[in-house]
């Protein structure tokens, strides 16, 4: 084991970890999440990749101690055996799916220990996507098998929750009778919503998969950084310094290729894919430039209410998309700053 740096204070702030934290567990089973997005049981993703983080960690020179409990609670939540009414097919996709990324974010580590964080765990997903692209070459995998796993597992948290409200309207219109026909209508028509989701939601797992998968491992990173006193990397920066290298802009250029190419539904189901992810990241980053932009407290409660807000979403992500866009050429950030300081640097 190499020998580590100088172990460092623990990174403090531990209440926007913990929110970041229930968002993680507690989003997926909100009305929406169930039907568009893959792994809802996100704990099998989570604790994983932390265990990664503190083995990473112990070859670094940090605590074996804390290696071995998080990598026993990891291997403890992958041999339990599904919850009840959980398919055992989806079950064992999503939890071979947070081991393959945590080893590759593990080994990316620990082969690259100069890259920030989001380079880090995009070769580790990177790699964790080869991967599994080689066990379905090998013909072990059928692969469109993981979509109809998807598919076949949001129709029954569909039809769960729909017997659920149909049940809520039930008891409406006992107490209300008069309100009876309009607690079935909403009820029938969330049901609908919900099921028109899950259609377009089924083909494009991949997109979602990462992005939990990424989700992950930043709360990982962060809940690493703050349980040992040995870093694996820098920590993570606040939105208003989120950024990454400009030539990701080319993934935005190869998904627009990918769905333009006629007659291939596969093909094009992946180009949606890129662009969603990559998507997200630039919306991150125009969300990013907005907070730089404005007091702290006013962007952080104004990016919430316009993600809570479904409605205001459909204008605000795509406008900060096209702003983290622009940004690979515009640099906004550089900008203003060179203005406020009169071309010299502070």
């Amino acid at each position: 084991m190499p020998n580590g740096t100088t172990p460092a204070p623990r990174e403090r702030g531990w209440i926007r970890v913990i929110l970041a934290l229930a968002a993680f567990l507690v989003i997926p089973h909100i009305p929406g999440g169930p039907s568009t997005l893959p792994v809802i049981d996100t704990l099998v993703l989570l604790v994983p990749a932390l265990a990664a983080c503190c083995i990473v960690g112990w070859w670094a020179g940090g605590s074996l101690w804390l290696a071995l409990i998080w990598s026993a609670l990891a291997a403890a939540i992958l041999t339990l055996p599904p919850p009840p009414n959980v398919d055992a097919a989806y079950y064992a996709l999503a939890r071979g799916w947070g081991v393959l990324v945590a080893a590759a974010f593990g080994v990316v580590c620990i082969v690259g220990r100069r890259q920030p964080f989001l380079a880090r765990a995009l070769l580790g997903l990177g790699l964790a996507i080869v991967l599994s692209l080689g066990v379905i070459a090998t013909g072990r995998v059928d692969p469109g098998g993981a979509e109809q796993v998807f598919a076949a597992q949001f129709a029954a948290r569909n039809s769960a929750a729909v017997d659920e409200m149909q049940k809520d309207a039930s008891q409406v219109a006992v107490s209300f009778p008069k309100l009876s026909g309009m607690a079935h209508e909403v009820a029938d028509g969330q049901a609908a919503v919900q099921e028109r989701l899950s259609e377009y939601a089924a083909p494009l797992y991949p997109a979602s998969l990462a992005l939990e998968a990424l989700a992950a491992l930043a709360l990982a990173w962060a809940l690493f950084h703050r349980l040992s006193r040995v870093r694996i990397g820098a920590p993570l920066a606040p939105l208003r310094q989120f950024t990454f290298g400009d030539q990701l802009v080319w993934t935005l250029v190869v998904g627009t290729i990918l769905i333009l190419i006629p007659s291939r539904d596969a093909i094009s189901a992946a180009g949606k894919s890129v662009l969603i992810f990559f998507g997200t990241l630039y919306a991150l980053r125009g969300y990013g430039i907005y907070a730089w932009f404005i007091s702290r407290r006013v962007a952080v409660t104004s990016v919430a209410v316009a993600v809570a807000a479904f409605p205001l979403s459909l204008v605000t992500v795509p406008w900060a998309v096209g702003l983290g866009v622009s940004d690979t050429w515009i640099d906004w950030r550089r900008r203003l700053k060179h203005s406020l300081t009169g071309g010299r640097d502070r």
